[in-house]
């Protein structure tokens, strides 16, 4: 009988069903519990810190957008700028935001010492948070 017995090679196995019944049970008595107790702000005694001179909460500013169209002439918004003007205007808006971002939008033809005129008075007005949009060159007809 007992040679009969070795010869079916039976690999021992786990019942995972009491297992599974335990965590159930604790998941559900734990379910219930949280539900029972009922948190209420209110029991608690803190005093919350005031303040005198607190500014109200303001969203930042859109960045200012300046299009450089000819040597010289930066237009913001719909008002033209030279460079001395549009150094003051980076300076206030400096002052007002002092992470003031700025988008530089320069036309295709222009040389690079015109934008770089324009990114150094952004650097004089300390104003760190400037882009350079670009637009990706699609193939046209007549390249391969």
């Amino acid at each position: 009988m007992l040679s009969n017995h070795l010869q079916h090679d039976e690999l021992p196995t786990i019942n995972m069903t009491p297992m599974v019944d335990v965590v159930l049970c604790l998941l559900v008595f734990f379910m219930a519990a949280t539900r029972l107790y009922e948190w209420d702000e209110n029991e608690f005694t803190v005093k919350v810190p005031e303040v005198t001179d607190a500014a109200p909460l303001t969203s930042a500013p859109d960045d200012l957008v300046l299009n450089v169209t000819q040597p010289g002439k930066i237009l913001v918004g719909n008002k033209p700028h030279d460079l001395a003007s549009l150094a003051r205007l980076l300076a206030s808006a400096k002052a007002r935001y002092s992470n003031q971002g700025v988008l530089i939008r320069g036309e295709a033809s222009l040389k690079y010492q015109d934008l770089a005129d324009v990114l150094s008075a952004c650097d004089s007005a300390g104003i760190r948070n400037v882009r350079l949009p670009v637009r990706t060159l699609e193939k046209s007809p007549n390249q391969q």
